[in-house]
């Protein structure tokens, strides 16, 4: 009666659980791309390369700075008016506005703005690689709970023909046809059997918690995911791996990632050799200044008979004659007026030809070559790891096909075997061991077909990834 009752829970949770949202393939990969935090860091992180762009794009633009200084000097300073030195508190300002523009510095700046650019496709690249990797984890997480859902079908199904047995030895035992220990051994059937039910249960609920992680949703109970209706296999691969390779590196990002940071690396060489070249900008200023210490002068003459010498013959016979007195007198110097006079303009051409700069500059280059090396070999590296990966999905769909075909085969085997030994059980003529041999070999096929199928999908949805087909489609 307990087994029974479980069956009845166990059947009719689908049910309940129905209620809530069934997640499609796609909607799963949806959230995961959506939440995922790696990924989230990575769109970030690519943006520091779209403002390394937007800066090298700008290098090329006049700067323009406004320079102003305030200062004030106490004690002995020189006054420009009298000539002097004298003790006095000085206050102080120079305002200046310059700009300056490269006119040419070995093509640097334009070299930057591409090597930026391409670091900024490589970063958009490298994100949907990670895409592309978390797609397959989810399809793989995903095709996980259909093969478990499939399982606890398969395990229901062995609990209720198990019942169905049960209760047909119960009145045979009970008619005195079958000896009292074929029940006892049906029971324990029943006990094994549910069992089993509970394991393939806690199975597919850990691959629910996998893939619910994988999506960033917190566990909780009635997670459901859509189960497609059953599709014909039919394995084969219509293309060579050759025609599948060339397919692949044409489209999937870490191959053009490569090979933009091949570019990258290109580029980044030619900003290192730039520094060698001849530097030649243009320069221009406006400046004026004020000073507490400045005051205006003014000269006044005044004209008047004075002494200006004797005669030669008689030294004691002075001579008088017209002379012009000057003298200076100082007035405040207002702070705008000393400004509007004081304000000047400059333009100078700089030519800058690098001789010797410690070995900066060459060390430099040959760090920029190596990494060109190095990204080459990368971009070799990265496509004979597609190759190997296609090569190596190729292989497994090819022995997934053979599995699947050959676990089918022997399910049809058992499930005529099981049949035949189930009619000559109820005759009598076999006994319960011999059946229930045959029963948990058929069940046993079940299940390794089962994985089979499952296994081949998954193979072939990999390579339908590299082929650039959807690999949300899941009939």
């Amino acid at each position: 009666m307990v087994f029974q009752i479980l069956i009845v829970f166990l059947v009719c949770s689908p049910k309940v659980s129905a209620q809530n949202k069934e997640w499609a393939l796609q909607d799963c990969i949806d959230m995961a791309l959506r939440k995922n935090i790696s990924l989230n860091q990575s769109l970030l992180v690519n943006e520091i390369n779209r403002i390394n762009l937007v800066q090298a794009r700008s290098n090329k633009l006049p700067n323009l700075n406004l320079n102003d200084a305030q200062s004030f000097n106490s004690g002995s300073s020189y006054n420009v008016s009298t000539g002097k030195y004298s003790n006095q508190n000085v206050f102080s300002n120079s305002l200046g506005l310059t700009s300056t523009i490269v006119i040419y510095n070995g093509l640097k700046y334009a070299n930057l703005v591409k090597e930026n650019q391409l670091a900024f496709d490589a970063g958009k690249l490298d994100i949907e690689k990670s895409r592309n990797d978390l797609r397959l984890a989810v399809l793989a997480a995903y095709m996980q709970v259909l093969f478990e859902y499939d399982a606890v079908d398969i395990a229901v199904n062995q609990i209720s023909i198990t019942t169905e047995q049960l209760d047909y030895t119960r009145k045979f035992v009970h008619a005195g046809s079958l000896p009292e220990s074929n029940l006892v051994q049906m029971n324990a059937q029943l006990a094994t059997d549910s069992a089993a039910l509970i394991n393939v249960e806690n199975q597919l609920q850990m691959s629910r918690v996998i893939l619910m992680q994988l999506m960033e949703l917190p566990v909780k109970p009635g997670f459901e995911i859509q189960r497609p209706n059953a599709q014909d296999i039919n394995p084969d691969i219509p293309l060579t791996t050759n025609e599948i390779y060339h397919t692949a590196i044409a489209i999937l990002p870490e191959v053009k990632s490569a090979d933009t940071k091949t570019e990258v690396a290109k580029f980044s060489l030619n900003v290192a050799q730039s520094e060698i070249l001849p530097r030649l900008t243009l320069t221009g200023s406006l400046a004026t200044n004020y000073s507490s210490a400045n005051s205006l002068v003014s000269y006044h003459s005044e004209n008047g008979i004075a002494n200006i010498g004797y005669l030669g013959s008689n030294p004691t016979e002075l001579v008088y004659g017209p002379v012009t007195n000057t003298w200076a007198s100082t007035a405040y110097y207002p702070f705008l007026r000393q400004f509007g006079d004081n304000f000047g303009k400059g333009l100078s051409l700089n030519l800058v030809v690098p001789l010797f700069n410690n070995l900066i500059y060459k060390s430099d280059i040959d760090r920029a070559r190596i990494n060109l090396e190095v990204a080459k070999f990368n971009e070799t590296l990265v496509r004979n790891s597609v190759r190997k990966s296609i090569e190596q999905a190729y292989t497994d769909q090819i022995s997934a096909g053979k599995n699947y075909v050959a676990t089918r085969q022997q399910m049809i085997a058992e499930e005529r075997s099981y049949h035949d030994m189930a009619i000559k059980f109820k005759a009598g003529t076999i006994n319960i061991t011999d059946f229930f041999v045959e029963k948990n070999n058929y069940n046993k096929a079940m299940l390794t077909h089962l994985q089979a199928k499952f296994e081949y999908l998954y193979k072939s949805k990999v390579l339908d990834f590299y082929m650039g087909l959807p690999i949300t489609q899941l009939k």
